[in-house]
């Protein structure tokens, strides 16, 4: 069986413009970042997918209703694909955070080393991991390949990328505001490879 998974990151927002750390502080895009997401809305014209996954937050929620013609009944909102929470570093900079040791050991390691107050790697893996079971459990169930979007967050996709395709790493891999990432992946032995 097969998956053709179209991932999507959500708009800018002015805390992207910023460069400001954003997981699960609730803002919407900006109104500027629509002509951004016009290519985008042009390769997803005319497509159809067997299911719509979308991270419940509001940035996400306002990419998918600009991007692409779905009714809400449709679209599965789903906690599990938020970005990851960055704890007491939500909305702060590089430049407010480069002096402390902890955040320097997290940029070289963000697996060993969660942000204070924030989320744990193993958490955030574990529930991408976790939204990965599923989808096996309803592709099997489906039993033909199919074609899903995604509409989600750039840590998301990085680590759903990682987690597919062999010998990559987190930082393998660019998830710009209002980019697209297509990955098409096999299910082998409960497993799922992927490659771009």
């Amino acid at each position: 069986m097969g998956l053709e998974l179209v991932c999507i990151r959500h708009g800018k927002t002015q805390w992207n413009k910023d460069k400001r750390y954003l997981g699960h502080t609730d803002i919407g895009i900006l109104q500027e970042s629509l002509t951004e997401l016009l290519p985008v809305k042009n390769a997803l014209e005319g497509r159809t997918f067997h299911k719509i996954f979308c991270s419940d937050l509001k940035r996400c929620r306002e990419t998918l209703d600009w991007i692409y013609s779905a009714s809400t009944d449709s679209v599965v909102f789903d906690n599990r694909l938020r970005e990851m929470d960055f704890g007491d570093w939500e909305g702060k900079t590089y430049d407010q955070l480069k002096h402390y040791s902890i955040y320097r050991e997290w940029l070289d390691n963000p697996q060993s080393v969660t942000p204070p107050g924030g989320e744990a790697w193993e958490h955030f893996q574990g529930r991408l991991a976790d939204f990965m079971n599923s989808l096996t459990c309803w592709v099997k169930e489906e039993g033909k390949d199919n074609h899903v979007l995604m509409v989600t967050h750039g840590g998301v996709i990085r680590q759903l990328a990682t987690m597919t395709i062999p010998d990559s790493t987190f930082w393998d891999f660019s998830a710009d505001p209002g980019s697209l990432l297509t990955l098409k992946l096999t299910c082998d032995k409960g497993k799922w490879i992927g490659h771009l």
